[in-house]
């Protein structure tokens, strides 16, 4: 990959990685459709994760503080990036799962009040979580390349030099990778804040509006 790709800012880092951010959201958001559109039959997974999730929170295990919410969230967002160092495929399989988790645990609730309890931070954390997964993808794509790269050295020449060249051709890739996972944990970091100290009240009073 020719190093002028990686000329650019904010505007660079999309154009780069558009592809990884599109199958991130498509990924992500077709299995929240999907998880809200089929709860039904997905009764006995995803039912079982949301009352375990029900469960820490009354027990304590998992509060709502805004460093407990950052840190579930995080952990998520580290699955998602580390997921690509086996080519993406755990990072696509968290994807799915965490977009039908939240898709059936929407479909437990009036739809109204889900979204009025979820936007202001979900904007947030959603678009965190879909950038961790692009990341993932772009990290899967880097480690492939160099996969694909080994499959030409030449014994006649240094090995170590050949390593130190397909590293060079490839190491934007990787600064890539975690140029989208450091964008992703801000996100994740400012709807973690939003989530433990504004939502409630928010949805409380967009609540009390609609009943006056």
């Amino acid at each position: 990959m020719a190093k002028e790709r990686y000329e650019g800012t904010i505007g660079g880092l999309y154009r780069r990685n558009e592809t990884f951010l599109v199958m991130s959201a498509v990924t992500f958001l077709s299995s929240l459709l999907i998880g809200y559109a089929l709860a039904g039959l997905l009764e006995q997974i995803m039912g079982v994760a949301l009352s375990t999730m029900k469960r820490q929170i009354s027990q304590g295990e998992l509060k709502l503080t805004t460093l407990s919410i950052f840190m579930n969230n995080f952990k998520v967002a580290l699955i998602l990036y580390g997921g690509g160092v086996i080519f993406g495929v755990v990072t696509a399989f968290f994807l799915i799962f965490n977009g039908l988790f939240i898709g059936y645990a929407a479909s437990q609730f009036p739809i109204g009040d889900f979204l009025v309890y979820t936007i202001p931070h979900g904007i947030f954390e959603v678009t965190g979580i879909i950038l961790a997964g692009a990341a993932g993808f772009r990290l899967g794509n880097g480690i492939l390349d160099i996969v694909k790269g080994l499959r030409h050295v030449q014994s006649e020449i240094s090995l170590k030099n050949q390593l130190l060249y397909l590293w060079d051709v490839h190491v934007d890739e990787f600064k890539d990778s975690l140029l989208l996972f450091g964008i992703a944990i801000i996100l994740i970091l400012i709807g973690a804040v939003i989530e433990a100290n504004f939502t409630v009240a928010w949805g409380n009073y967009i609540k009390g509006i609609n009943t006056v």
